[in-house]
């Protein structure tokens, strides 16, 4: 008998998520129909009886699909939670935070020889059918796949916690419990949990899983650094120079990586190997070549205040910063308070440039801020620049002008070939 045999879902959206859900359902005995939204509007599902409904992550908690399955006492089952349940008996990691998830997901993967999957574009369910045998599925989790999916990982990461994606959960404290809400169904297991979590993050915190800790600064219960070598418990793994990743977030992202790994069992060996050999993850403080006497670096993936700071410290010498988007209901005020004296002008763009303009004047009265309508405007501005170093990071979501934040930074990517182009032929 399979999992699914006699069982009946429906799919609300058709992204990879929905596709993939439809696909297990019914590889699995089941029968699944996908539906979507109609002109903006909510297209009810086909009155009959169903045993559970799979909605995309992308849609909002306040979307009618949600109202129709309480009202009708069907049960929500996210493709998350499908892959799980197809991966019974493997191990299983599940990796969330507001920074770091793809970084941390892709250095377990390496370190345990397992798949990563999940948000970074290959979904769970479909990691679990098209990849058999023991290997561990390694799982990049968002706070939209976590609202409702009821999990339980042998091993739960998280990475950091900073306010972020207010929009789409409506409240700090919402999006901080969908998070905590990747362990709040284990029964043992480890919980590993980074050193930058925003005090009260873990107030709805409940899990039966045992708490590791991480640390960069001092000994600590898990994974720490000791006389130039990550350690964990007390042994020593491998020296702090053999990771490849620059940056003190790296460094962060590799102890929350070998806590996990560590805690599955993995030898020091290939621990060593995957940190030795991780190339930094595409759209994430990439440089991208020089242009007009600059070094251009894109950070489209910086999606929030956190990450565009933390890739502003990347960076050497004067910075003219690029950002904005579509909002979250970001408070810009943060990222002025905590922006260094090397970022000698700001390009504003999209959406919310009228808001970033509007900080900057409130906390940086000094600063040069530029507001632009898009990115290929936001590009040529940052080319009058006198800075040394142009950096793309929006601390903003792309959906304004772009599909994802990969199209956002490769469009970058030909802007700034181009204006290289007009150099040479000077």
């Amino acid at each position: 008998m399979d999992i699914f045999d006699g069982k009946v879902f429906f799919v609300y959206g058709d992204g990879i998520s929905g596709r993939a859900a439809r696909s297990a359902v019914k590889k699995h005995g089941g029968k699944a129909k996908i539906y979507t939204d109609r002109n903006g509007a909510f297209t009810a599902p086909k009155e009959m009886r169903y045993d559970g409904a799979v909605v995309s992550p992308g849609i909002r908690p306040t979307h009618p699909v949600y109202a129709y399955c309480a009202e009708r006492g069907i049960r929500l089952i996210s493709e998350v939670e499908i892959g799980f349940l197809l991966a019974k008996g493997r191990p299983t990691v599940g990796v969330t935070g507001t920074n770091g998830k793809t970084t941390v997901t892709r250095l377990i993967a390496e370190m345990t020889g397992g798949i990563a999957c999940g948000n970074i574009g290959y979904p769970v369910s479909r990691a679990a059918m098209e990849k058999k045998g023991d290997c561990p599925l390694v799982c990049e989790l968002s706070s939209f796949q976590l609202h409702s999916a009821v999990i339980s990982p042998r091993v739960a990461v998280i990475t950091n916690m900073a306010s972020d994606h207010i929009d789409w959960h409506g409240s700090e404290k919402k999006y901080y419990a969908d998070k905590c809400n990747i362990a709040a169904n284990m029964r043992g297991g480890t919980l590993v949990l980074g050193e930058d979590i925003s005090v009260g993050a873990l107030d709805s915190l409940k899990t039966d899983a045992n708490i590791v800790r991480t640390s960069s600064r001092s000994v600590c219960d898990g994974a720490y650094i000791s006389e130039g070598y990550f350690c964990f418990f007390g042994e020593r793994v491998c020296p702090v120079d053999y990771l490849r990743l620059p940056g003190e977030h790296n460094i962060k992202n590799a102890l929350t990586a070998i806590a996990a790994a560590k805690s599955l069992g993995v030898g020091n060996r290939a621990v060593l190997d995957a940190l030795s050999s991780m190339n930094p993850s595409a759209h994430r403080t990439e440089p991208v070549g020089e242009a007009c006497g600059k070094k251009w670096i894109d950070d489209s993936k910086g999606t929030n205040v956190s990450a565009c700071l933390a890739a502003i410290e990347m960076t050497t010498g004067s910075v003219c910063l690029i950002v904005g988007g579509r909002g979250k209901a970001t408070d810009f005020s943060e990222l002025f308070i905590g922006l260094t004296e090397r970022v000698v002008n700001v390009v504003a763009m999209g959406e919310t440039a009228q808001d970033i303009r509007d900080s900057a004047c409130k906390y940086m009265p000094k600063l040069k801020v530029t507001v632009v309508d898009n990115l290929h405007d936001a590009v040529q501005a940052a080319a009058k620049s006198k800075a040394e170093t142009v950096l793309l990071s929006p601390a903003c979501a792309s959906f304004d002008e772009f599909k994802n934040y990969a199209e956002r930074g490769e469009k970058f990517k030909r802007e700034v070939t181009a204006l290289g182009k007009c150099d040479e032929r000077k």
